[in-house]
């Protein structure tokens, strides 16, 4: 395979060729705005705009993690996994004992939020309804880690906790959002009892593709009662 089929199957630096022992200007000037991109990606906050426009379709519920800032989140990750009691009470409204609870959290890219969601979340509604999975309203979530939809969850009583997080960007992706998906989610749960549709974006696994996808991994999980490893190991 020559340095052309490489390059064209791969977002990764590859052939980019070299002045002396330097890299060339164009390709040095490419990897900063890409770094810049994702240190963006990173401290990027859902607009008004985005909440505003979900809450009107969805009927969608916000909350804010322990976190008091964007900065606060990213030094110090425990407090972005858990909500206060006064926080959870803003959703004593929603629907429970739902088959899925969807959560929509910034995490570390508020950008890949609003990139796919609008694309993503349309399809996987459809789907859900399609196999006759209930779900509750989505909750929009400030400062949100992986962690936080199982405290809403279980605070609704859902099987199922869904949450649709930005990833950390990387420098081929500052816009890649991902799934994850956890049977009996609760105080008890653990990052193995989890199953993860990663890579979601345009350049990766489209949204749309993502979204059928998902819906067949929650009707599997709902079938079998579980999800994480122990799905991986008899699927």
């Amino acid at each position: 395979m020559d340095s052309k089929e490489l390059k064209e199957i791969s977002p990764a630096r590859l052939a980019v060729g070299r002045s002396g022992a330097r890299p060339l200007t164009k390709t040095v000037l490419q990897f900063r705005a890409d770094h810049a991109r994702a240190r963006d990606a990173v401290y990027s906050e859902l607009s008004e705009e985005f909440i505003r426009n979900l809450s009107a379709k969805e009927g969608s519920q916000t909350l804010t993690t322990l976190c008091t800032d964007r900065t606060d989140f990213i030094l110090n990750p425990p407090k972005g996994k858990k909500a206060s009691e006064a926080e959870l009470k803003k959703l004593n409204g929603l629907t429970k004992n739902v088959d899925v609870q969807i959560v929509v959290s910034d995490g570390l890219s508020a950008a890949a939020v609003e990139a796919n969601i609008p694309d993503l979340l349309p399809i996987l509604k459809d789907g859900l309804e399609l196999e006759n999975i209930s779900f509750g309203a989505p909750v929009i979530v400030h400062y949100g880690r992986v962690a936080i939809a199982d405290q809403i969850a279980h605070h609704v009583s859902a099987k199922i906790a869904l949450n649709l997080i930005g990833e950390r960007p990387g420098l081929s992706s500052a816009t890649s959002l991902s799934a994850y998906i956890t049977y009996n989610p609760g105080p008890h749960t653990i990052s193995s009892d989890r199953t993860v549709v990663s890579n979601i974006h345009a350049a990766g696994t489209p949204p749309l593709e993502a979204g059928a996808y998902i819906v067949q991994l929650c009707k599997k999980i709902l079938d079998r009662k579980m999800s994480g490893v122990k799905l991986q190991k008899i699927i």
